[in-house]
């Protein structure tokens, strides 16, 4: 199913569109599982951090940018990356997520993508997921575009982005997204019109006369082209990551993308639909293991999956988000679901929340947040008043379990920030939700 969805997305795109296409509004289970993965992959948990909008799927004309499909991840916000082109130097508007102390995170900016420009990075968006290769090698294809082209080159405004893999073979976290000599990271900086400009697309609104007379009246149509698709000024050609992979062990990939120094100017990575996948490669590194393996383990507890589709709501607010997830693993809860119109609690809500009064009872540093949802039935009024219901449900059940009221507070949102698809019951089954944020006082 997952697979013939991908391909549905490729005979769709390969139609050709005047526009790039795309949507932020579905979970990032469904982006990686339906949209991302390709043949050979199994995925356990995962997770985004980011801003709202940061994430979502895309659907282009494959002969103009290369890629015809697949998961986006912005600075800005990815509906509003689509062209024509007649801004060179355009910022769309993010949203913080939910949480009083995110704005503190977002300040300072991933550890990662500041080791990579060697500055502070803002506006990040991170999804992140776990993952068992069936295959020696791990590959997929990718394109990097930026509104920075070309007037930032040599500057440190120098968005950056990242791959990011950790696992058995690897002696420390890797970037897998580089030039073919394996260490110099894509940036602004290393592929432009001066530099490595073999994989440099200029997609500038405004153009040299005199450059553009002597251009083939073929590539002038094609960068038109081009121009009515996106926003960005620039981008990469289709790029491709290949990795040695040992077959059946878990790895975790972190793809990261953010705005160095400033907030403006929106850059993005297009990852290919269904091209995040495994094969084998007799001249891989671990292709012997994969001769030797003459009955397939069990994928699923190697992924632990008894908890891998446990969603963490849980967000610490720590300095960075390497302390942030530290934090998660301590205390971890699913989302507290609700029947249709209802605030009423079910009894498997309650076990989770008697688990969480006990933790925040014998941690007293920690408050929390309590964000009631709702799916998109009924009006905005109703859906108010029913989402603050939710959460103050929520509330005064750890109220009653000991927690002090001082420590909580309660927020409704309405069906604003779905995790499903509202167009299905499944996915508004999903949406009818509280989530719980636990906040370092």
């Amino acid at each position: 199913m997952k697979f013939a969805t991908v391909v549905a997305y490729m005979l769709f795109a390969s139609i050709g569109v005047a526009q790039i296409r795309t949507e932020s509004t579905k979970s990032p289970e469904y982006y990686v599982k339906n949209v991302l993965l390709g043949k050979g992959i199994e995925v356990g948990r995962i997770k985004h951090f980011g801003m709202i909008g940061g994430m979502g799927e895309f659907h282009a004309d494959p002969k103009i940018i290369g890629v015809g499909s697949g998961v986006i991840m912005s600075t800005g916000n990815v509906d509003s990356l689509g062209g024509p082109n007649r801004n060179p130097g355009y910022t769309s508007s993010g949203q913080l997520p939910p949480g009083r102390n995110m704005a503190r995170i977002f300040k300072r900016g991933d550890k990662d993508l500041n080791n990579l420009c060697r500055g502070r990075t803002v506006d990040i968006s991170i999804l992140e997921f776990d993952f068992v290769p069936t295959k020696n090698v791990v590959s997929f294809n990718y394109v990097f575009a930026s509104e920075e082209y070309k007037e930032y080159v040599g500057s440190p405004f120098n968005d950056v982005f990242g791959f990011f893999l950790t696992g058995p073979g690897i002696k420390k976290k890797v970037n897998l997204a580089t030039l073919p000599d394996g260490k110099t990271p894509i940036t602004i900086n290393s592929i432009n019109h001066k530099r490595n400009s073999e994989y440099y697309r200029n997609n500038a609104s405004k153009r040299r006369w005199i450059k553009e007379l002597f251009k083939k009246k073929s590539v002038k149509v094609a960068e038109a082209e081009l121009r009515k698709q996106i926003q960005f000024d620039g981008l990469t050609t289709v790029l491709n990551v290949k990795v040695d992979v040992m077959p059946f062990k878990k790895y975790h990939l972190k793809i990261a993308i953010g705005d160095a120094t400033d907030a403006i100017y929106d850059s993005g990575v297009f990852i290919e639909a269904g091209s995040f996948m495994s094969y084998s490669d007799s001249t891989g590194k671990y292709y012997d293991r994969l001769v030797k393996i003459h009955k397939t383990p069990n994928v699923d507890s190697i992924l632990g999956k008894q908890t891998a589709n446990t969603t963490h709501v849980t967000q610490a607010v720590d300095s960075t988000i390497e302390e942030r997830n530290a934090i998660e693993e301590a205390f971890e809860v699913t989302d507290i679901y609700f029947d249709h119109g209802s605030f009423a609690l079910s009894d498997s809500a309650k076990l989770q929340l008697d688990s969480l009064a006990m933790y925040l009872n014998t941690h007293i540093r920690f408050n929390c947040t309590i964000y009631g949802f709702t799916d998109i039935t009924g009006s905005a009024k109703y859906n108010q008043r029913l989402s603050d219901s939710r959460s103050l449900a929520v509330t005064n059940y750890l109220v009653a379990k000991g927690v002090d009221a001082k420590r909580l507070k309660h927020v409704g949102y309405s069906y604003k920030n779905p995790k499903s698809d509202n167009a299905t019951e499944s996915g508004r089954a999903r949406n009818r939700r509280v989530e719980v944020v636990i906040e370092e006082e």
